[in-house]
């Protein structure tokens, strides 16, 4: 299975405003965003650049570090860096089923 086809049938939905959705989901995954501290890094410009330094420093400091960003540039698993590593193909896969299944 490749994400594009993981993906595929969720293209058709088009834009539905509210947060009603993504809570549900939350919840039904149990809530994960409660469990670990966040830098949510928003605006126009320069956030893949200061992600890109948080993420650098912090894990130069230790810290287990966390990074999503979008676009990809060639591959999807480029969009979710742990410490600096893009995760694997194999373990995006596993993460969307997860979510989809959700």
């Amino acid at each position: 299975m490749t994400i594009d086809s993981i993906l595929q049938p969720f293209q058709h939905f088009g834009v539905h405003l509210g947060l009603e959705r993504i809570h549900k989901l939350l919840a039904n995954l149990g809530n994960p965003h409660q469990q670990v501290p966040v830098i949510h890094v928003a605006g126009t410009n320069g956030k893949g650049s200061v992600c890109a330094y948080l993420s650098a420093v912090l894990t130069a400091a230790g810290y287990r570090v966390g990074r999503y960003t979008s676009p990809h540039l060639i591959d999807w698993n480029e969009r979710i860096c742990i410490n600096e590593q893009a995760i694997s193909l194999t373990e995006l896969e596993q993460i969307l089923l997860q979510v989809v299944g959700a």
